[in-house]
């Protein structure tokens, strides 16, 4: 016979189920802290510590125009060309050494500007077209054929003028911001010095 005082083997041990609850509770209030610190941290990171520049490489433009093509982060924004001669440059604008956003003018013989959006590489730029047909673009970009009679008058043999603006992350900016840049920027081109002296 068994001792009154044994203890049985199905009895459950509820003494220790608050403590585990209590345990569990706790990871449950460590791990959502946690959570909470690295969205702050992730916040932070999102900051952008660079000034929106109001022209690019000598080029005015909009800040206004420039902004929604730009990272939300970062901290050093550069813009540099090898050349400011219209017709012949290359603006190439990046943020903490990681390329943004390019804009061209260039001179070609062809006056399509079809055929300027179809050389665009990994970027269809003729998702959409004016209806005087002389700029199309993109959420990445866009190409637009510019009045620039000095540049004509010097370069007879290539005296169309295009204003090219490739945006290299596709997600960064819409249809509508990418428009806004290209048009600016061929407007800025257009009444500079370079486009309007002599003519």
């Amino acid at each position: 016979m068994s001792s009154p005082h044994a203890p049985t083997a199905s009895a459950p041990d509820r003494t220790a189920r608050p403590g585990r609850v209590r345990r569990v509770a706790g990871a449950a209030v460590v791990a959502a802290s946690l959570a909470l610190a690295g969205t702050a941290c992730s916040g932070d990171a999102e900051k952008r510590s660079f000034t929106v520049p109001s022209d690019l490489c000598g080029t005015p433009v909009p800040t206004a125009a420039l902004d929604p093509v730009l990272p939300t982060s970062g901290e050093k924004l550069t813009a540099d060309a090898e050349s400011r001669e219209v017709g012949d440059t290359h603006c190439r604008v990046a943020v903490d050494g990681e390329s943004v956003l390019s804009v061209f003018s260039e001179r070609r013989a062809d006056p399509s500007v079809a055929k300027v959006a179809r050389g665009n590489p990994h970027m269809d730029l003729s998702e959409h077209t004016s209806e005087d047909g002389t700029y199309m673009w993109s959420g990445q970009g866009g190409v637009r054929s510019i009045a620039c009679p000095a540049v004509s008058k010097e370069h007879p043999d290539r005296g169309h003028v295009f204003v090219r603006v490739l945006i290299y992350d596709e997600n960064r900016a819409g249809a509508d911001a990418a428009k806004d840049l290209v048009l600016a920027v061929a407007k800025s081109v257009a009444a500079s010095e370079e486009c309007t002296s002599g003519a």
